[in-house]
């Protein structure tokens, strides 16, 4: 008799390994192949930094620019007009706004730091002479040395600073080269992505083009967003440093509307700027009167006015976006932190996109060769 016809069969063999082991060693496989990729990409964009970084800052200022090309074609301009008056209003904004800014703190710079040994020398007799009573022999000492070596060689000490910027030609070279990406993003933009979709297969290219022209509609209104938003925020702020007279609240103003494309993280560190010139220049009280206008200025900003500017797919909860911040600080310092929100929307919107156009396993039956 054999075993099919008893119905007998072999005992079976108890897996070595539990299950749950291999469940955990596959997933664990797919982590570290991923984080690998991840981390080949960050490094790579380390290395290519120099040519990266200005071809993402020209991406954004050419979507800040867009509503303007957009409205202009609503007027009647031709497409060339229309992409050339916008990219020359840019460089026009930008220009000025740098030109105004570099000149009022450049000719304050003695006020500031004569100021700012005053406030110190007042800050650190309060402290030894009032009622924390707390030695801090040779603080201002080392503060007056440190004001002395801005006054005198304001280029060197920025410089030692800020890794970025250490040498004129460096920071020369990526801001031409940001100007001439901006400017064939203007002029040539729908040649490049069209010859960047024929890259894919002919099949995949609907696809390939439908995410890439959500993502850039994604960046748009991002970008709309958070310029809106910075606008208010330098408006306020700058009118109010003006009327409490520090010497420089155009400078300030800037300051604001820049760190304001830092979600979260730039807010506060632009008010703490604020704050600490108006300290050192007017006073304690003068402090104390902006540091509530910067607060009110800002809480009105995250709370009401972004929320209703912001699109649903530009909704990220608050701890995402400082946790995108600190990610990107940490990787990219000061300039990830500046594109890590923009990208996770944008990779979120792909992904989206993506998703929403997937074939369903009909449709590739259908066009499959076998069908």
């Amino acid at each position: 008799m054999n075993d099919d016809q008893s119905g007998w069969e072999p005992p079976k063999r108890k897996p070595s390994v539990p299950p749950g082991l291999v469940t955990a060693s596959e997933w664990t496989w797919r982590i570290l192949l991923v984080a690998a990729a991840i981390g080949a990409v960050v490094y790579g964009a380390s290395t290519l930094s120099f040519i990266l970084g200005p071809v993402i800052i020209a991406t954004v200022i050419a979507a800040l620019l867009e509503p303007v090309r957009r409205l202009l074609l609503r007027w009647g301009a031709g497409p060339t007009a229309a992409w050339l008056v916008a990219f020359l209003f840019g460089f026009t904004v930008v220009s000025l706004m740098a030109t105004l800014a570099i000149s009022e703190f450049s000719a304050n710079l003695d006020t500031l730091t004569e100021e700012a040994s005053n406030g110190v020398g007042e800050l650190t007799d309060w402290l030894n002479n009032g009622p924390l009573n707390l030695e801090v022999g040779g603080v201002d000492e080392a503060i007056d040395s440190a004001l002395s070596s801005i006054r005198d060689d304001p280029t060197e000490a920025v410089t030692g600073t800020v890794s970025v910027l250490s040498t004129t030609t460096t920071l020369l070279a990526g801001g031409i080269l940001t100007l001439l990406t901006t400017f064939f993003l203007m002029k040539d933009r729908a040649i490049m992505w069209g010859w960047f979709t024929k890259l894919f297969p002919e099949t995949a290219r609907p696809r390939v083009d439908s995410a890439g022209r959500r993502a850039w509609e994604v960046l748009i209104s991002y970008t709309h967003v958070t310029l809106t938003s910075a606008v208010v925020d330098a408006t306020c702020i700058g009118v109010a440093s003006a009327i409490a007279g520090l010497p420089v609240a155009f400078a300030l103003s800037v300051v604001v509307f820049l760190f304001a494309f830092i979600p979260t993280v730039g807010a506060v560190l632009s008010g703490v700027v604020v704050v600490l010139i108006a300290l050192v220049s007017q006073g304690t009280t003068t402090a104390l009167v902006l540091a509530g206008v910067v607060l009110v200025v800002q809480q009105i900003d995250a709370n009401v006015m972004y929320p209703i500017l912001a699109s649903r797919h530009l909704a990220l909860h608050p701890l995402a976006s400082l946790l995108l911040v600190a990610a990107g600080g940490v990787l990219a310092g000061l300039f990830g932190a500046f594109i890590a929100v923009p990208m996770a929307a944008i990779l979120i919107a792909i992904g989206g996109d993506l998703r929403r156009t997937a074939p369903s396993p009909l449709d590739i039956g259908a066009d499959s060769p076998q069908a």
